[in-house]
């Protein structure tokens, strides 16, 4: 693949007290909205909406909890479902993400959200990782990917006794699979808005971040590709590709499960795995398995080239986690789970790696590499 420069980052730019994002969604439209609930049903065609929003911008990387409002109802642009793939009003917001993104030194961000985000949480939470990114030196435009979770908050420590909040955390399951097919779609269409923005050197660096349930969307839109949409041409879409707290299975980067199939599509796949109780008891309890995000895969020997699995717990800084918990948020979710948006030594190792420059990694001798409770590659430091 022809190596593509990074943009010059803009990233300490004047103060700001918003940021607009650019969306994608299949949830159904609600007025100058969306719904909460899209009730996928499985085969289902269910349109796509792009589109701009202008969320607050606090100007306070390290208060992590702090509102980050919607200012207005989003500019629901792009109507047309790709209907004219190359000229259309779906196309035209691709193509303005990627302009504006060069336009300021960006970085182009394709961002997936866990589970428990409405669709004005999922573009609060890409304008936190905006603003905490770079606090870090890296500017980025995210474009969300909003799938239809339903936004309620889950206790993970009420999982064992609370039959109704494992149904909750099934039911966003549920449409995170349905939306795979509408996640290959834009995919798909992300590709062919990159080639229009330039060929080669000049086409612009794209990278890739899904969190928690995110993994699971996305492992679900790799297995839609894989019916046509998945061709050799699409190879280095991505940069880099990070998955932290993947709320997959330990075994889905094994050979025949569709999260395999990413690195056709990324130069580079990171895996950032914690110990994370979100993971290790409610999502083990709800699915029965052990989850990639917190255990590490099954086994590091047949992971496909240019994957690398890094343990960042003992990197961490403890006191990102004191400032957290003073700020009202819980360990369970924004210590443990949130990791990588709120920790401040995990921020700028993530900021590295996205930016396309060397992240304070340390491989791990091949005797450390493989233990009882995580297997992994490197370790952050």
């Amino acid at each position: 693949m022809p190596k593509r420069k990074s943009p010059k980052s803009h990233a300490k730019s004047a103060k700001r007290d918003s940021t607009t994002l650019h969306f994608a969604t299949n949830r159904p439209r609600l007025s100058d909205g969306f719904a909460q609930d899209a009730d996928l049903l499985a085969g289902a065609h269910h349109p796509l909406f792009l589109g701009r929003a202008e969320v607050g911008w606090v100007g306070d990387p390290i208060d992590t909890e702090a509102p980050r409002t919607l200012l207005r109802a989003p500019e629901i642009a792009g109507d047309d479902d790709f209907v004219d793939p190359v000229g259309g009003a779906c196309a035209r917001v691709l193509d303005d993400w990627l302009a504006s993104a060069a336009a300021r030194g960006a970085v182009p961000l394709f961002y997936l959200h866990g589970f428990s985000n409405s669709f004005s949480q999922a573009l609060q939470r890409a304008a936190q990782i905006e603003e905490f990114y770079e606090a870090e030196g890296l500017a980025l435009a995210p474009l969300v990917f909003s799938w239809p979770s339903d936004g309620r908050l889950l206790d993970p420590r009420l999982f064992a006794a609370d039959a109704g909040l494992r149904e909750q955390y099934l039911d966003d399951q549920r449409d995170a699979t349905a939306s795979g097919p509408a996640l290959a779609r834009l995919l798909r269409e992300v590709w062919r808005a990159r080639n229009r923005a330039g060929q080669g050197d000049a086409a612009p660096r794209l990278v890739l971040l899904a969190h928690s349930m995110g993994n699971h969307a996305l492992a679900c839109g790799l297995e839609a590709m894989n019916n046509g949409l998945l061709t050799r041409e699409m190879e280095g879409l991505f940069a880099q590709a990070v998955l932290v707290s993947a709320d997959v299975a330990s075994d889905a980067l094994e050979p025949g499960q569709p999260l395999r199939l990413l690195p056709q599509m990324a130069e580079k796949v990171t895996v950032c795995i914690s110990p994370d109780s979100t993971l290790s008891v409610a999502s083990q309890i709800a699915n029965g398995n052990r989850r990639l995000g917190h255990y590490g895969p099954t086994t590091l020997a047949d992971l496909p080239p240019g994957v690398e699995v890094v343990d960042c717990f003992n990197g961490l800084d403890w006191g990102s986690r004191d400032r957290i918990l003073a700020k009202g948020g819980s360990e369970w979710d924004v210590v443990q789970h949130q990791w990588y948006r709120n920790d401040l030594k995990a921020r700028a190792a993530l900021a590295a790696l996205l930016a396309g420059k060397k992240a304070p990694f340390k491989t791990l001798e091949l005797a450390q590499q493989l233990d009882s409770q995580r297997n992994r590659h490197a370790i952050l430091v």
